[in-house]
């Protein structure tokens, strides 16, 4: 080839190969490595069509096919143009040699005709098209599917749409929502179910706070945890109650560490605060605080945003001579929308054992979202030291029942809701239960069985802080503080420890103590001092002693003067009304068709130590509900008893296996939280001790599937409180949960379902029956991995 043909084809092969080169950079540069990513989320590691299928309309397979083949297209069509062009560009310049060899007497004549000007012009229209085409198609893929890509790759909340809802074949009586969130990966496995670690390691660092003055009742009893989402980022959020500094406030960054949040203490930080529920009391969708004091009343802090505004106390009047609301529970129980709460008044137990007027129990009705105690009933009975309170629905007719659990001799009460804040007790001659517990310490109701129905659980000092029972687990107090890692608490611990060896408080009031006193320093060495008088005008009774307990020794001096106060001794006839009371074990009530029966005994639920609060929920996920007691007394005594957890093995029985799922602790521990606060899909537990530092249970079970729900409710009170959850799996298996605020021991679980699923993939069905008496039914399964958010609008 010569002449102009020549120098033509020439600049052909140049603008091939620059054209190739050009190609080629901008394919590595722009769409090979910009488009991993995309494909990776195409993969069937995570498909961006919804993991919830069930709740999601079903797709036809002709609309799955071609959006698929878009999504596919879409990720790799740079990738696909480019290497059509480049291989356009390399074939047209090969052409072009071959015609030169061609020219040249070379042996492929045919490959000089492969490209034509009319192929290439061809091979581009098609590319212009298809490109168009596809262009459109991804467009159309891409509206529908990236936001929904977007909420799996963030573990954001999933929406589901009205347009679902519909077909996912939902009735109600108002309009729902349905948003759902991945589960984390499940954390890795330990040595035992639950691995047991100091709270501080996760950020959690509340000292220990016991001191001498703390060595008498309600002092030794512990403060309250609390669990709920402060700042709406969807995670568990931690409040614990102190009585040095009002409030501990820890949030949680969703992985389970938490960081203590900082506030404007106020008159806050002067109050002995027993009990810090979150709860929404406004009814704005933030969680509030309601706290209960020693001494100085009731109080409602109320969250705006996210920030607690403790400056400026909103006080909740209870009866004047009130000590301490020691036991709360919130429910809407005349169903106006709000939540109300029920206040377990009580006064001092220990050697006085029968209170006076002062301990009588409260209702407070919320109007409008003001709960400032002006509205108010007392209930009916005797009043008594109440340890625990609980709003549950237990004849299922949708208004909540009030269960009360009083100390010692006092009866226990059930009143019988309404629905309009009227309560009726139940009476002996009702023949409706046989009997409760004496030293009531907690109540709870649960669906044990998986029949739908809930038993009525009663703890109390059953089996004794001695070697009365085998199934307790005893450790001399002498190794108390062996296990404590932290050094500061630990040095607290070894001396409240030698205090407790030698003091034995209340009425054995020794002469020598006066000279353990002496050797006490500082502040110690004054509530020391403090302390004895108040035991020498006990066993004296004398009352007159309590005027020489210095003034800044307040709780001290509040200790001598409410044991004098006075009280009446009940009449027979009062008690002949009430509902008997057993001692020595505790008790389940199981509902048998017209009446309850005991069956703790025959279920192995009759032991739990010196029993304070009480934890069911199914903590190893294989579908049924486990009991955890927490144990233990600063009574005078030589042992320490541990916790105990019974398994539900489910067939009606339970087996103690605390040791097994590293939960044994034998720091003496009064009150507990039970929530999932890594979003694993399984429940940790939270204990603080008495003299101990806060623990920490990590679950790390690796078997089981789970299911999370949670309430959103704007006709009634904001996070469901009082609703109940029938979840049906695809064997027809039945469970039921309740939405509670109290009833434990000074704990307040946040107010989410926890459905244990066994092996089952899914929940069949599920119905709400909310607090207000409507009803949602979700006909269509809702996958198991994710917890999910119902919200009725």
């Amino acid at each position: 080839m010569t002449g102009p043909d020549a120098r033509h084809a020439k600049r052909r092969v140049v603008f091939a190969l620059i054209l190739v080169a050009v190609l080629a950079t901008l394919f590595g540069t722009l769409s090979r490595l910009s488009q991993l990513d995309e494909k990776a989320m195409i993969s069937d590691a995570i498909q961006l069509q919804s993991p919830f299928s069930p709740v999601i309309p079903v797709i036809p397979v002709y609309q799955r096919i071609a959006t698929t083949t878009a999504n596919r297209m879409d990720a790799n069509k740079t990738g696909m143009a480019f290497g059509m062009l480049i291989v356009t560009a390399f074939l047209m310049q090969l052409g072009c040699r071959q015609r030169r060899r061609s020219a040249d007497g070379g042996s492929n004549p045919v490959l000089a005709n492969i490209i034509s000007a009319r192929a290439v012009s061809l091979l581009g229209a098609t590319i212009v098209v298809l490109g168009s085409v596809g262009g459109v198609a991804v467009n159309s893929d891409r509206s529908s599917q990236s936001p929904r890509a977007l909420d799996i790759l963030w573990g954001l909340e999933q929406l589901i749409l009205p347009a679902a809802a519909e077909a996912a074949e939902i009735s109600s009586d108002r309009p729902i929502r349905i948003t759902s969130r991945l589960f984390a990966p499940r954390s890795p496995g330990y040595e035992t179910v639950f691995q047991r670690v100091e709270a501080s390691t996760r950020g959690i660092d509340k000292p220990l706070e016991l001191s001498m003055k703390d060595m008498w009742p309600p002092f030794w009893e512990g403060r309250s945890l609390s669990t709920g989402d402060i700042d709406h980022d969807g995670d568990l959020d931690l409040v614990i109650a102190s009585t040095e500094r009002g409030v501990y406030i820890y949030k949680n960054d969703g992985a389970g560490r938490f960081s203590r949040l900082p506030y404007k203490s106020g008159p806050l930080a002067d109050l002995d605060v027993f009990n810090a529920a979150l709860v929404d009391i406004d009814n704005d969708g933030w969680l509030d605080l309601f706290l209960a004091t020693y001494l100085d009343g009731n109080f409602v802090v109320l969250n705006r945003q996210g920030t607690f505004v403790t400056e400026k106390l909103q006080r909740v009047a209870n009866r004047d001579d009130a000590i301490l609301s020691i036991s709360l529970s919130f429910a809407d129980f005349d169903r106006d929308g709000d939540l109300d709460v029920a206040l377990g008044n009580w006064a001092a137990g220990w050697y006085r054992r029968i209170p006076g007027e002062e301990s009588r129990n409260r209702l407070i009705f919320n109007e409008n979202g003001t709960l400032d105690g002006s509205h108010f009933a007392e209930l009916p009975g005797l009043p008594g030291e109440t340890l625990v309170m609980l709003f549950s629905d237990i004849d299922l007719n949708g208004t909540a029942d009030l269960l009360v659990g009083n100390d010692f001799e006092l009866p226990d009460y059930i009143y019988l809701g309404d629905g309009q804040g009227g309560f009726s007790a139940v009476t002996r001659a009702d023949n409706l239960i046989p009997h409760t517990t004496t030293t009531t310490m907690a109540i709870k109701t649960a669906d044990l069985h998986n029949d739908g129905m809930p038993e009525i659980f009663f703890a109390q000092i059953a089996g004794r802080s001695s070697l009365v029972s085998e199934r307790l687990k005893m450790q001399a107090l002498s190794k108390y503080c062996d296990a404590i890692e932290d050094t500061a608490a630990k040095a607290l611990c070894l001396r409240n420890m030698a205090i407790k060896s030698w003091y034995k408080s209340g009425n054995r009031f020794d002469p020598v103590y006066a000279a353990k006193c002496q050797e006490l320093k500082g502040a110690l060495q004054a509530e020391c001092k403090a302390m004895l008088v108040k035991d020498l005008a006990i066993q004296k009774q004398d009352p007159t002693i309590c005027a020489l307990i210095p003034a800044d020794q307040r709780t001290t001096r509040a200790f001598c003067d409410i044991h004098f106060k006075p009280w009446e001794r009940p009449q027979q006839a009062d008690f002949d009304t009430t509902i008997r009371q057993i001692l020595r074990t505790n008790v389940l009530l199981t509902w048998q068709g017209g009446a309850y029966t005991d069956t703790a005994s025959a279920e192995g639920l009759e032991i739990g130590g010196w029993s304070w609060d009480t934890k069911i929920a199914d903590f190893d996920n294989d579908g049924w509900q486990d009991v955890y007691i927490v144990n233990g007394t600063w009574v005078p005594n030589e042992v320490s008893p541990s916790n105990l957890f019974f398994r539900n093995r489910g067939d009606g029985t339970f087996t103690e296996a605390s040791g097994p799922f590293g939960l044994e602790d034998y720091l003496m521990t009064a009150s507990a939280v039970a929530f999932d606060m890594d979003h694993d899909g399984d429940l940790d537990i939270i204990t603080q001790p008495v003299n101990g530092p806060v623990a920490l249970f990590l679950n790390g079970s690796q078997t089981g599937n789970a299911i999370e729900v949670e309430l959103r409710d704007a006709k009634g009170n904001s996070h469901g409180l009082g609703a109940r959850l029938v979840a049906e799996l695809p064997d027809g298996t039945r469970m039921m949960r309740e939405l509670q605020s109290g009833g434990g021991f000074m704990s307040f679980d946040a107010p989410a379902a926890h459905f244990g699923l066994g092996d089952a993939g899914e929940i069949a069905r599920l119905t709400v029956h909310w607090a207000d008496g409507g009803v949602t039914e979700i006909t269509s399964p809702l996958a198991a991995g994710a917890s999910y958010r119902i919200t009725r609008d």
